[in-house]
């Protein structure tokens, strides 16, 4: 399974976060430090091994900050299993940030294993924790995995919750709202140019029903004549049957 590139963008920006948690002093937090200089240098096994000898601390705060740390650098070294373990205590943190960066992290993990449906619960669980520009990545992250699994509607959410958050994902959301629904479809053709009548036979009374603008699609099996973005199929069947045509019909945008 391939990892998108937002999702890297997410880790990158996740872990170099992560090394600006505080973390000074004697005993476990000297320990604490070294596994973050450790992880920053890319000394993967020492930032686990040092990390997960404070994850028993009785500071809960520290113990959730190691536990981020180690389910990273144990990500890193293959080390799924105990990943998971580490990044499900960071989750448990009152820090919100620390909680949705372990959540991103975990929801990189599950969909690394074809978990997708889990992966976008994670992704979107974090959106509730983080930033506007951390949350904005993250829901985009969780629209992946809802689309990839059918959802499209509840894809379409995330969408429109990352397009009102930050401006670094505003457009991104946008872009792929227009492409995540639905749309009433008035036939495919293998021509261009009758693809085009088609559109022109049927633009006026789409305008007048409100639906949306006619446009012409370009897709592997042909020319597609498609009106109108929706949510989901229901609202896509109401706009349909406002139309009371025989030649058209919903279909999921991009299918």
């Amino acid at each position: 399974m391939g990892t998108s590139r937002t999702a890297i963008l997410v880790i990158r920006t996740f872990v170099l976060a992560a090394l600006c948690l505080p973390g000074c002093g004697e005993g476990q937090q000297r320990r604490y430090d070294d596994a973050v200089l450790a992880l920053r240098d890319g000394r993967n096994e020492t930032a686990l091994a040092e990390s997960r000898r404070v994850v028993s601390s009785s500071d809960s705060t520290l113990r959730c900050d190691a536990a981020l740390i180690a389910g990273v650098a144990a990500t890193r070294v293959g080390a799924t299993a105990d990943a998971r373990r580490y990044l499900k205590i960071a989750a448990t943190s009152s820090d919100d940030v620390v909680a949705g960066r372990a959540l991103v992290q975990q929801g990189v993990l599950e969909r690394g294993e074809g978990r997708r449906l889990e992966a976008a619960a994670s992704f979107a669980r974090a959106a509730d924790r983080l930033g506007p520009e951390e949350a904005g990545r993250a829901l985009l992250l969780a629209a992946e995995d809802y689309e990839a699994m059918g959802r499209r509607t509840t894809a379409r959410r995330c969408l429109d919750r990352a397009a009102g958050l930050s401006s670094d994902t505003a457009d991104t959301a946008r872009t792929r709202l227009a492409e995540t629904g639905y749309t009433i479809q008035f036939g495919s053709f293998s021509s261009r140019d009758n693809a085009a009548r088609q559109a022109a036979a049927v633009s006026r009374e789409v305008a007048r029903r409100g639906i949306g603008d006619v446009r012409i699609r370009s897709e592997d099996d042909g020319w597609k004549v498609q009106a109108g973005v929706f949510r989901d199929r229901a609202a896509a069947g109401r706009a349909l049957r406002r139309l009371d045509r025989t030649d058209a019909m919903v279909v999921p945008i991009g299918r």
